[in-house]
C-alpha cells in the first residue's frame, strides 16, 4: 500500500468485503483491490457463527492483498447497524468574554457529555447543529466569535462484544492498526452533501437479510434503527410458497416486475433441475409485494419509536441491494410507507451498484480521515 491508499473491511448481510483504494485528482474514489468472502452473516445483533468468522475475515484480507498485490497494514472496519446504538445530547459552554471558536473548543464540547454504557464504546460522533449566543444556529462555528456555544451532538456506540470479536480476528491477521465506523454513519456522509443533510435525510438501506433506517441532520445521526428483514427473505418466501429451490427463487426475483399488472395467463420462466418451469406472474408478484409490505411495516415501527421527529414530507432515500434492484420495488415500498421513495444513485465508478453503497462509504470515510 502507498501512503495515499487505505484499506477497509465491511460486513454485509451475505459477504465480508475488503477494499483497497485511494482518491484521484478529481476526488473520485479509486478501488485498487477488492475481495468478497461469503460468511454466515448476522441476525438480531449477533453473528450466526463466531467460530468461522475469524477464518472468513482472514480469507477476505488475503484475497484483497492478492488482488492489489500489496500488504494491508491498517484497516477501517464498517460496523453494521445491528451492533450500533446512537444517542444525542445538547451541551453548552460559556467563555469569560467573546472569543474566536477554535477546534479545541469543539473537542471540549464533545468531551462534556458523559454516558453510563459499560457494554458499549463510542466510535463516531458528529454535530447535528451548533448555536452561538442565544439563537444563532450555524453548521460550523469555527472561526466565528461569541461568548457562548451550544450544540446538539450525536454519538454512535458499538457493542464491546463486536469490537472484541473483530479485534481478535484482525490481530490474528497481523493487523494491529485499525479503527471502526458505523457503516450507516459513513453512508450518511458519503451519499449526501452538507446542504442535503442540513435539511434532514431519511435513509433506508435494505440489504439481503438486514435493513437500516437512519435520520441524519448536519454531521450527526438523530435516530438509528435496524431489523432483520431484507431481500433474502423475499427470495425465501418465493422458495417456500412456490416449492422451488432457493437459487431458482433468487433467479425468479430478478425477473419479477411489480410495476405492471400481468394477465392471468402470463408466466415467468425459471430453470430448475427438472427443466424450464412456468411461474404465474400474478402469484409471484403477490408474494414479493406481501414481503415488501412487511418490510414497510417494520420501517414504520422504527419511525414511530424514534425520539426525534422530522417533517412528514421528507423523501425516503433508498439504498442497498434488497429492494433497489427490484423492478417496481421502490414504488411498492412508497405505497406502503405512504411516502415518496427515491433510490440513491452512487457516483459512477468501478463499484456503483446499490449493494456497494456501504463499503464505498466506509472507503470514503477512511480516506477522509
Amino acid at each position: 500500500m502507498t501512503s495515499k491508499d487505505v484499506a477497509i473491511l465491511d460486513f454485509g448481510s451475505q459477504k465480508i468485503t475488503v477494499l483497497v483504494g485511494c482518491r484521484d485528482v478529481n476526488n473520485t474514489l479509486i478501488v485498487k483491490g477488492k475481495y468478497e468472502e461469503s460468511y454466515d452473516g448476522f441476525m438480531d445483533g449477533e453473528f450466526l457463527s463466531v467460530e468461522s468468522l475469524s477464518t472468513s475475515i482472514h480469507n477476505a484480507i488475503l484475497g484483497a492483498q492478492r488482488a492489489c498485490n500489496c500488504k494491508i497494514m491498517y484497516l477501517t472496519v464498517g460496523v453494521p447497524t445491528e451492533f450500533c446504538y446512537s444517542t444525542c445530547k445538547t451541551v453548552s459552554q460559556s467563555f469569560l468574554k467573546p472569543k474566536k471558536i477554535i477546534e479545541e473548543d469543539i473537542e471540549a464540547l464533545f468531551d462534556t457529555a458523559s454516558f453510563d454504557m459499560p457494554h458499549h464504546t463510542v466510535v463516531n460522533k458528529g454535530a447535528v447543529y451548533y448555536i452561538l449566543g442565544e439563537n444563532n444556529r450555524v453548521s460550523s462555528p469555527l472561526g466565528l466569535v461569541d461568548s457562548r456555544i451550544s450544540a446538539c451532538l450525536s454519538y454512535i456506540f458499538v457493542e464491546n462484544s463486536f469490537l472484541n470479536i473483530v479485534s481478535k480476528a484482525l490481530l490474528r491477521c497481523d493487523i494491529i492498526d485499525f479503527n471502526f465506523v458505523c457503516s450507516a454513519y459513513a453512508q450518511g456522509l458519503y451519499l449526501f452533501d452538507d446542504e442535503e443533510r442540513d435539511k434532514y435525510i431519511l435513509m433506508v438501506d435494505c440489504g439481503y437479510i438486514t435493513t437500516t433506517v437512519a435520520l441524519f441532520r448536519g454531521r450527526g445521526v438523530l435516530n438509528l434503527s435496524s431489523f432483520s428483514l431484507g431481500g433474502g427473505h423475499i427470495a425465501a418466501d418465493l422458495s417456500t410458497c412456490l416449492k422451488i429451490p432457493f437459487d431458482s427463487a433468487e433467479s425468479l426475483l430478478r425477473k419479477v416486475v411489480l410495476s405492471i399488472k400481468p394477465k392471468e395467463s402470463e408466466n415467468y420462466e425459471i430453470m430448475t433441475d427438472e427443466g424450464i418451469v412456468p411461474i404465474s406472474m400474478n402469484v409471484a408478484n403477490a408474494i414479493v409485494d406481501s414481503r415488501i409490505e412487511d418490510i414497510a411495516k417494520a420501517i414504520k415501527q422504527c419511525l414511530s419509536s424514534w425520539q426525534y421527529k422530522f417533517p412528514d414530507f421528507i423523501t425516503v432515500k433508498l439504498t442497498g441491494g434488497g429492494i433497489s434492484f427490484l423492478k417496481g420495488g421502490k414504488d411498492a415500498l412508497s405505497k406502503y410507507l405512504s411516502r415518496n421513495v427515491e433510490i440513491v444513485r452512487l457516483a459512477f465508478g468501478q463499484l456503483s451498484k446499490f449493494n456497494h453503497s456501504s463499503c464505498m462509504a466506509v472507503l470514503s470515510y477512511a480516506l477522509t480521515r
